[in-house]
């Protein structure tokens, strides 16, 4: 008999992993310790946010007479990540009297992307290493140079700079509890290899960063299949569209539902198609927080059942198929009850549309979608114009319903 996978999944207890922001900052610390001992670290403790410390192992450390090198394999835990395996390399260098005084030089390497769209935490024109992780790198140095006291003797580079990246520097002071040599600039570049290639496969183009991945963390822990990282995604999509000036914004439930869409709005920008998943209420009142006018949902048979029954999260785990209110709503239509016990049995939204499309039941398939266009605008707080695009599971398209707020040429 083959296994249950999905239940396997359920019943293992998932290896928890470190982010981006965690293997930056744990190769950036075992540079600077082989370019101060001269000697190549195993294993670094990172400390995280929170103050708590996490065992990183190293993968190499090198150093020349002018800058020293390390690289750590990230790890994802049973997290899906692309960047699971990706080989982070920091390339640390060391001078003294920085005219802003002692701190820490950031830039983004090979494979590290630059932001050119407002919107995101980092501002246009730096790099994709996003606030959480540039800090951790800041406070990590801090941390490894106060070691050595204000006496200490740190090895200083005979050139003045690493070679320029693609964007600009950025410039971390050390704070008030700095106890290393005073004046003392750390200059870090952080890159992937393979970072460039692997962008492609994140929302990276969409969210205009270009040439690499992100360096990104809030916990520096992984959780794998975490709701919170896919909220964070959500958030930074629709931020960067409302900081572009986008008064619109579809709301799509995966690749498929969102290629349906672009056919369908073919004039409008990259910027206004969103990607949420199963986050139906969070993305809705995320996009009347930020001030939006309206929003396009794009969705299929199956998810506009639970959207109707006022589901905030539609994922099967959390929400199972619940076809009753469907039956209830076609018997409140006048239909007969033999064809109602039918739809409450049917083994899946799949076979209740074709129940449903034998029987050219269009008016119930229509109050379906409007029932879960009148959901998303309660999740709004009446504050959204509100579209829907309803297709069916070979891409047809069932219904295209609009608020009486939405406007005729949004």
């Amino acid at each position: 008999m083959e296994p249950n996978l999905a239940q396997a999944k359920r019943n293992k207890v998932l290896g928890r992993g470190f982010s981006t922001g965690t293997a930056a900052t744990a190769a950036a610390r075992a540079a600077l310790r082989g370019w101060l001992t001269r000697s190549a670290p195993s294993l670094v403790a990172v400390r995280l946010p929170g103050e708590l410390w996490y065992p990183v192992p190293v993968a190499e450390c090198s150093w020349t007479d002018d800058q020293a090198e390390a690289a750590v394999i990230k790890d994802a835990g049973d997290d899906p990540d692309v960047t699971h395996r990706a080989r982070i390399v920091a390339r640390v260098l060391c001078r003294a009297h920085g005219p802003l005084g002692a701190g820490v030089l950031v830039r983004g390497g090979e494979g590290v992307g630059t932001v050119t769209k407002v919107g995101l935490p980092v501002h246009p024109g730096e790099p994709a290493i996003n606030p959480v992780p540039r800090n951790m790198i800041r406070d990590n140095l801090q941390d490894e140079l106060g070691r050595l006291g204000r006496s200490g003797k740190v090895p200083v580079a005979r050139r003045t700079t690493l070679p320029t990246g693609p964007g600009m520097a950025v410039w971390l002071p050390f704070d008030s509890t700095y106890g290393g040599p005073p004046g003392l600039v750390v200059e870090v570049e952080i890159a992937v290899p393979r970072g460039k290639e692997l962008a492609r496969y994140t929302l990276n183009p969409r969210l205009g960063i270009v040439g690499g991945i992100s360096i990104l963390g809030t916990s520096g822990i992984v959780k794998p299949f975490s709701n919170e990282a896919y909220q964070e995604t959500i958030d930074s999509a629709l931020q960067v569209a409302a900081a572009n000036a986008r008064p619109f914004v579809v709301l799509s439930t995966g690749g498929k539902s969102e290629r349906l869409a672009r056919s369908a709005l073919s004039s409008w920008d990259e910027e206004a198609f969103v990607q949420i998943a199963d986050f139906f209420a969070y993305a809705v009142k995320g996009a009347a927080m930020r001030g939006f006018k309206g929003i396009v949902h794009s969705v299929f048979f199956g998810k506009a059942i639970k959207m109707a029954q006022g589901q905030e999260y539609t994922h099967a785990h959390r929400s199972p198929l619940d076809l009753l209110p469907m039956a209830s709503l076609a018997e409140q239509l006048g239909y007969e009850p033999v064809f109602c016990q039918e739809l409450a049995n049917a083994n899946t939204a799949r076979h209740a549309l074709e129940l449903l499309q034998r029987r050219q039941s269009h008016d119930l398939i229509v109050a379906i979608a409007r029932e879960a266009l009148e959901r998303s605008r309660r999740f709004s707080g009446c504050q959204l114009a509100v579209r829907l695009l309803l297709f069916d599971y070979d891409g047809a398209p069932l219904a295209d319903l609009q608020s009486p707020d939405w406007p005729l040429e949004p």
